[in-house]
């Protein structure tokens, strides 16, 4: 009798089949050629920076803006600094290469683990793909320089009528005659200053006539409205005369950022600012930091059973699949003055590392 059950039990388990195994890639003893690798999923952050560079360049009557114009606070040095414009982000999802898993199949092993991968679940090796933005996508901008070469409606230079008078001998005593001449002279800086403020009162007399129906001419249609914006262009070419011209350009700056769940919250400098330089690296101390702050939003309700259900330390579970719930996670990039984003995205790293059984994801 103990014979016979012996034989079958042997029996037994010489007819028991091979059974698929799942199992984290630290605690996998081999790969046959049969078995696969998959990830968990892990997002990363792609951040967008645009920075605007405005110079200022004094026009050259800038010292007489307020004597003829009444324009206070007028620019007389050349400056120029950079402001951030606005942060976009938005969030890509990629395999976590510390999270792997080796799955060996059995024969009659079926599981659709495409349909797995489109519920972001888990991503297979196939799958991996790891890429990267360039951080500075456009170099300091650099302006040429600006001339000035309509200063005034009339000529640089004028003609005087000069009077002298010369000592004539006439019937055996000096007389004093008259003598005209005509000497070029150039005017002076201010006076060529009045002259185009003056110049721009005639544009806005003209074009309030114009309006008014005044003028000696009646413009009507596209003919007043060519004369009336030929009018704003010269006003507006004559005040920078005083007030200067403004140019602005804008840089591109593209960052990655791949957060380690350390807790619920992380923050890291991920630029620094200069008014000066613009965008730059967060190794140049020579700028202020700019700061990207994660915070865990919401955590699921009932949670403390998912401690319980990480990767088994004591010993390999051949009998799971493990894949991370997603969570909510706020992130703020900000300095010390300002905050520059503030919005919500899905994070799988700071959520729960769960398990499904084996046997489920057949019909799955």
């Amino acid at each position: 009798m103990i014979s016979i059950i012996a034989v079958a039990l042997l029996a037994t388990a010489c007819s028991k089949k091979p059974i698929t195994t799942i199992n984290p890639m630290g605690q996998a003893v081999e790969l046959s050629p049969r078995g696969l690798v998959y990830a968990v999923p892990k997002t990363s952050i792609k951040i967008k920076v645009e920075a605007q560079y405005t110079e200022v360049i004094p026009g050259p009557y800038a010292r007489f803006a307020q004597k003829y114009l009444g324009i206070q606070n007028v620019a007389t040095t050349r400056t120029g600094s950079w402001s951030i414009l606005g942060v976009m982000a938005e969030t890509y999802h990629q395999a976590d290469p510390s999270s792997l898993f080796v799955v060996e199949p059995a024969d009659d092993f079926a599981v659709d683990f495409l349909k797995i991968t489109q519920e972001g679940l888990i991503i297979p090796a196939a799958n991996f793909n790891f890429s990267s933005t360039p951080k500075f996508a456009k170099a300091l901008p650099r302006k040429d320089e600006v001339n000035y070469v309509d200063l005034s409606p009339s000529p640089y230079i004028a003609t005087e009528q000069t009077t002298h008078y010369s000592r004539v001998v006439q019937d055996s005593t000096f007389v004093r005659v008259p003598v005209h001449r005509s000497v070029v002279v150039e005017r002076s800086f201010e006076d060529k200053a009045r002259e185009a403020a003056d110049f721009i009162f005639s544009l806005r007399k003209r074009r309030m006539e114009l309006l008014a129906g005044d003028a000696d001419f009646v413009a009507e249609g596209k003919a007043a409205e060519a004369v009336l914006k030929e009018i704003s262009r010269l006003e507006e070419e004559y005040l920078t005369l005083f007030t200067g011209k403004v140019f602005s350009t804008t840089a591109t700056h593209w960052f990655d950022y791949s957060p380690q769940a350390n807790g619920t919250e992380t923050s890291t400098i991920l630029f620094r600012f200069s008014d000066s330089r613009g965008v730059l690296p967060s190794s140049d101390l020579s700028g202020s930091p700019v700061l990207i702050t994660l915070n865990v939003v919401d955590q699921w309700e009932g949670t403390s059973v998912f401690d319980q259900l990480n990767i088994e330390k004591k010993g390999p579970r051949m009998d799971v699949v493990y894949y991370r719930m997603p969570v909510a996670v706020r992130a703020k990039i900000h300095d010390s003055k300002s905050e520059f984003l503030n919005q919500t995205f899905t994070f799988y790293q700071f959520g729960p590392m769960l398990r499904m059984p084996r046997q489920l994801i057949n019909n799955f």
